[in-house]
């Protein structure tokens, strides 16, 4: 027999839960941890995932600046209605719902569906596992799982979701467009694309005087140019050199995400902010080459 205690769960509080969870897939951290892995150990399956890899990296980046911008610049406020209070669910999970649904900042259009739709779609799009079909139903139906989680959480209105599909696919169209030279994918031309448009969010929120959205700004700028000047100057390298062990991928994990958390925190200046963030991503990208000259290091004898 079940004690009285137990906190009982409604069916809308489950609903709202689930959605709280399926929302993580349009979540920056998200992204980038699955595509830091992608990067790292996807050459062990297929050499072609790693340029795969950090070619979708800088689309997520070209999206975090587009999405920046016109929010800062449109500022529409977000719906001022939740689903529930995420204090009446278990402690356990409460806070989590809780962060879900923290409707702070502008509304217009959906990040989390924008992401969603260059992440997904550009995976879907450029990898060769399984059928064609089949990657993009199953980007399809992320894309719109995502984005109907954000009218559920009550973050977003349906138009910000709608809005957010036709932003990531104009940055597909855009991305494939001139992130193409033959059968290489440029995606330091990517990250010079985020990093002007996010000078442009930058002047935006400095004008406007959103410090939450600076800040944003100031990361995509250093994330842009960092991932830039690293994937330009020793891409051949990186694209040879061999897949990063699990136990170096989760260290590398661990240092580009205490640099963005930091960026992120509010406590570095705007300067500050981009070039923690353009260390982050410098970490991601360089982990492989810096994982083979520790290796090698420690392979050479001593000399006497």
């Amino acid at each position: 027999m079940l004690s009285n205690s137990l906190p009982l769960i409604s069916t809308i509080e489950i609903f709202v839960t689930v959605f709280a969870f399926i929302t993580l897939a349009g979540d920056a951290w998200f992204v980038l941890v699955g595509l830091a892995l992608l990067y790292w150990l996807g050459p062990r399956y297929d050499e072609a995932l790693r340029p795969i890899a950090v070619f979708v990296v800088s689309l997520a980046v070209v999206g975090l600046a587009v999405v920046l911008t016109l929010k800062t610049a449109v500022g529409l406020p977000r719906p001022s209605t939740t689903p529930l209070d995420p204090a009446t669910l278990p402690a356990v999970i409460g806070p989590f719902v809780a962060g879900e649904l923290d409707a702070s900042g502008f509304t217009f259009p959906s990040g989390h569906t924008v992401a969603a739709t260059v992440v997904y779609g550009g995976l879907g799009l450029l990898i060769s596992v399984g059928r064609r079909r089949t990657r993009y139903l199953v980007a399809t139906g992320c894309i719109l799982l995502v984005g109907l989680s954000r009218v559920v959480l009550g973050v977003h209105y349906l138009r910000d979701v709608i809005a957010g599909v036709a932003v990531g696919v104009g940055i597909l169209g855009v991305a494939l467009t001139v992130g193409r030279d033959g059968d290489r994918l440029r995606a330091d031309r990517l990250f010079g694309i985020a990093v002007v448009v996010a000078l442009g969010g930058l002047v935006v929120a400095s004008d406007g005087g959103h410090t939450r959205e600076l800040t944003q700004a100031a990361i995509a700028v250093g994330t842009g140019a960092g991932g830039g000047v690293i994937w330009y100057r020793w891409e051949p390298q990186l694209l040879t050199s061999r897949p990063v062990s699990v136990p170096v991928s989760f260290a590398g994990l661990a240092g580009a995400g205490g640099l963005w958390v930091v960026s992120y925190a509010g406590v570095l200046s705007t300067v500050g902010a981009a070039i923690a963030s353009g260390l982050a991503v410098s970490c991601i990208l360089l982990l492989p080459l810096l994982a083979e000259y520790v290796k090698k290091g420690k392979s050479e004898p001593d000399r006497p």
